[in-house]
């Protein structure tokens, strides 16, 4: 029994709808439903009628329901007394600093930190910004920094530095005098090619990206760079694309999303080989990152 799925089971009869508890907790509803039929075979009983329209309680769901809120209280309440007691007898022996060299990534960084706030008294993380991609690596070499939130770029490997994937986040595209018979929310590698490409940071392109440039030149498509439009072409039917790290939770009614082979991976860069401290770290931060993905990236299934 997880606190995760006590929380969703509250949530449910809270909100009398699993698609609203669902969007409440940032989940899918099918990964919400998931968790109510695990936590029903560990309780051995079923916490709601199935098949209904409406959410309804079965008898043991009622007389369960007062009790798994008490459970989640008691549970609130013994992290929040265990960490003060580790705060006054185990304080964190060094800081850990993350890395980043603008904005959006700082903010990863802070909601993180908001949602592991046992682990920022453990590891006592805090953000150290850079003035560039350059300056991140310098930092992670010298030891100035411990890890970094990056996509994967090709100097990462050729710096000596570590990479450690955590997830494969697709590209975005935003459209410009598209035609109304370009799919709408999702698109194939085929239907990105019957528009010009135009990359939002084309001197940082990931690995990812490369590989698409490469496959769009094979096919035939049209990769134009920054600053080289001229006012006759405006009008052309025209994909800005982007990693989706820098516009993250997008709205997919005026966004498309890039379904091509796995997505660009999105990890942490490290030094080559990090200490005990960093790996630990890495390990538990790793586990929230995966298990929060639709709450940090509001991506479609």
């Amino acid at each position: 029994m997880t606190e995760r799925a006590l929380t969703g089971f509250v949530k449910v009869v809270e909100l009398g709808s699993f698609t609203a508890a669902a969007d409440a907790l940032f989940i899918s509803q099918s990964a919400l439903s998931q968790q109510i039929r695990t936590l029903e075979n560990q309780l051995h009983f079923t916490l709601f009628q199935h098949g209904a329209r409406q959410v309804t309680l079965t008898a043991a769901g009622r007389s369960f329901y007062p009790k798994a809120k008490q459970i989640l209280r008691l549970y609130d309440t013994a992290v929040k007394e265990g960490i003060a007691i580790q705060q006054e007898s185990r304080p964190p022996h060094r800081h850990l600093f993350l890395a980043c060299q603008d904005s959006v990534l700082a903010t990863l960084c802070f909601e993180l930190f908001a949602m592991t706030p046992e682990l920022c008294v453990e590891f006592s993380p805090l953000v150290q910004f850079c003035a560039n991609r350059a300056d991140v690596w310098r930092a992670l070499d010298s030891g100035e920094a411990d890890l970094s939130f990056q996509p994967e770029y090709a100097d990462i490997a050729a710096r000596g530095l570590r990479f450690i994937p955590l997830l494969n986040l697709p590209e975005l595209c935003f459209p410009f005098n598209v035609p109304d018979s370009l799919p709408q929310h999702v698109l194939s590698l085929e239907d990105a090619l019957s528009c010009r490409w135009i990359f939002a940071f084309p001197a940082s392109e990931t690995l990812y990206e490369t590989e698409l440039i490469h496959q769009a030149g094979k096919q035939g498509g049209v990769v134009i760079q920054p600053g080289t439009v001229t006012s006759s072409a405006y009008g052309l039917p025209t994909l800005m694309l982007a990693s989706c790290i820098y516009h993250r939770r997008p709205n997919f009614d005026a966004v498309r999303m890039l379904r091509w082979g796995e997505g660009s991976r999105f990890g942490i860069v490290t030094a080559a080989h990090p200490d005990e401290t960093v790996r630990q770290y890495i390990d538990q931060i790793s586990q929230v990152v995966q298990a929060h993905q639709h709450q940090l990236f509001g991506l479609l299934n």
